[in-house]
């Protein structure tokens, strides 16, 4: 088979996939997140890939491996981009304290009951505790978009609702930290030859470090207001160099492109231009980085299948005891439930992104004739699905518990009245007397 054969039809799939809404209205909640996430995508990358039909091989995966980074690049960046001080003095201190401190106590949850579960079947060794550090990074990260789905479904409005938007908004830096502290403690040379562990944490500021230069060179290339296309390109060049750069040096491409945007928030000034043009190609760019982060998949074993159970399950645990916790340790102006966690199981596309980033990072490690870092990415996108899948229920659940989806709004929208209710949304919020 002609080799140009499989990146054609990634190429052409991604160009139709960049037109094709992620979401539709005519299916439930959670498929319907799936479908936002763009999770099948990555279905569709397996399927092409050595996995599935042989289309897209293993050399070509590798070949294409720069589009990896360069999503990457994209997906931090982006994410960088909502660290702007500004914006974030907005809200109240207690709503910080919250995104962070539940997203690093599910964090310890996750790995501590995956220790004891090591330890119990006497699986603990280097590898399997860089492997369980890395789904305790993705594990502890949640996505605003199934709160903004339910938001959208029932016209919710309220404070529990704000913050569990603000924490999806904000805690997948803990996780994303927790990936780079793991990347120094596990060095990718040492690991694959089975040698000592030497700690680098000096790491963290390599990459620090890396991420200021690029933010501050973004920042000098878009002091003149560049035309839109050469914007592009300066986009497109940043995100690929800072993740290319992160890779070869072994350290996180999204810490490092999140740093990066996190710079140029704070001390750009068109970062409302920027944040437009990264929306316009996201679709394209985030399409075709699914579809190569699908061609990694892999299912050596049937095993994946009830661990990605038991992940799903112990993360749901975690969040619940984080939210539990925080909620319990803080005071608000208004009431939080302790069941809070439950409106934070969704994960999202970060949760991927950091799966394929360790994917890149321990390309070489092999465990017992398995592809440690693509046996990994296989479990957690199966444990995203299955939050995604059941996260907006639980969600929906929360917020009617918290008196923010309404029986009358509920009514009306079973019986098709939009307009109903809309109204009855709006008597909800007007003050009365």
């Amino acid at each position: 088979m002609d080799p140009l054969i499989g990146p054609l039809v990634l190429i052409l799939v991604a160009l139709l996939g960049a037109r094709v809404s992620f979401s539709t209205e005519r299916v439930p909640p959670g498929p319907r997140l799936l479908l936002k996430t763009g999770t099948h995508f990555l279905v569709i990358g397996f399927a092409l890939g050595p996995a599935g039909l042989g289309l897209v091989t293993e050399d070509a995966t590798a070949q294409l491996s720069p589009f990896l980074a360069l999503g990457l690049g994209w997906v931090g960046f982006h994410f960088g981009l909502q660290l702007d001080r500004t914006t974030l003095r907005r809200f109240p201190r207690s709503h910080h304290l919250f995104a962070i401190g539940q997203a690093a106590i599910a964090f310890a949850v996750f790995y501590a009951g995956g220790r004891i579960v090591l330890d119990l079947l006497d699986l603990t060794t280097d590898t399997s505790r860089l492997l369980l550090l890395g789904a305790a990074s993705t594990a502890s990260v949640s996505t605003p978009a199934g709160i903004a789905m339910v938001s959208s479904n029932f016209l919710v409005k309220g404070k529990v609702r704000d913050l569990l938007f603000f924490v999806g908004s904000l805690d997948a830096w803990i996780g994303i930290v927790a990936l780079q502290v793991t990347y120094s403690l596990y060095r990718p040379d040492e690991i694959s030859a089975g040698l000592p562990l030497t700690p680098q944490l000096a790491l963290i500021g390599l990459a620090t470090g890396l991420g200021l230069v690029c933010g501050i060179v973004f920042v000098w290339l878009v002091r003149v207001r560049p035309p839109g296309e050469e914007l592009v390109l300066f986009l497109l060049g940043m995100c690929a160099f800072s993740a290319g750069a992160a890779l070869q040096w072994g350290v996180s491409p999204l810490f490092v492109s999140v740093t990066m945007g996190a710079v140029v928030a704070n001390l750009g000034r068109s970062t409302q231009r920027i944040l437009a043009v990264l929306q316009r190609w996201e679709k394209m760019i985030y399409v075709t980085f699914l579809l190569l982060a699908g061609a990694l998949l892999q299912v050596p074993t049937w095993w994946v299948f009830p661990l990605a159970l038991g992940y799903a399950a112990l993360r749901f645990v975690a969040k619940s005891a984080g939210g539990a916790a925080m909620a319990t340790l803080l005071t608000f102006d208004h009431h939080v439930p302790r069941r809070v966690g439950l409106g934070l199981i969704p994960q999202g596309g970060i949760s991927l992104t950091m799966a394929v980033s360790g994917v890149l990072m321990y390309s070489d490690l092999v465990v017992r004739g398995l592809d440690a870092g693509a046996t990994l990415f296989t479990i957690i996108v199966i444990g995203v699905m299955i939050s995604e899948l059941f996260g907006p229920f639980l969600t929906v659940q929360l917020l009617r518990r918290a008196g923010e989806i309404t029986p009358r709004v509920e009514q009306a929208l079973a019986e098709g009245d939009a307009d109903k209710a809309r109204r009855e949304a709006f008597r909800r919020d007007t003050p009365t007397g």
